[in-house]
């Protein structure tokens, strides 16, 4: 399963990279024209909006609410820009608790371990079965790709 999306998701890069242009006959000077380049906000940006379709549809999908997963911003301590951040439900209420106790519980990191496998499960799970939650995970890897391939 993971080889089939990470070939799926290498083909889609492959396709979302610029097109180029030759000259038309041996004798002219080769030129190279590329599609519109974005600005790198802009890449981001369309990361995000990705990320936040994908997962949009998966908690629509999943019927279990302590699995889905909720995106938001947040300004990590000692930082002034925002990021952006997605986590399943689960995670921040166990984090939520451990907060509001002022103590640090060690199952707490166990507990979260084994229901992030269990997240994995449902996500495959259901993007197999989805049509539609396959469209938006190839969106994401072509926005993923494109940021990548640009920030280089």
């Amino acid at each position: 399963m993971k080889l089939t999306q990470t070939i799926v998701a290498l083909f889609v890069a492959a396709l979302a990279l610029p097109v180029v242009a030759v000259a038309q006959d041996e004798e002219a000077v080769d030129e190279i024209v590329v599609a519109s380049q974005k600005s790198l906000a802009n890449l981001r940006r369309d990361l995000i909006d990705a990320e936040d379709d994908f997962y949009s549809l998966y908690n629509k999908l999943n019927n279990d609410n302590e699995y889905d997963v909720r995106c938001r911003y947040e300004t990590p301590t000692g930082l002034r820009k925002k990021t952006h951040v997605c986590r399943p439900v689960f995670f921040s209420k166990a984090r939520n608790r451990e907060d509001k106790n002022r103590s640090i519980d060690p199952k707490t990191d166990r507990v979260i371990a084994d229901k992030l496998v269990t997240l994995q499960e449902k996500l495959e799970t259901l993007v197999a079965a989805s049509p539609e939650l396959q469209e938006a995970m190839a969106r994401y890897n072509t926005a993923r790709a494109r940021l990548m391939a640009r920030s280089e």
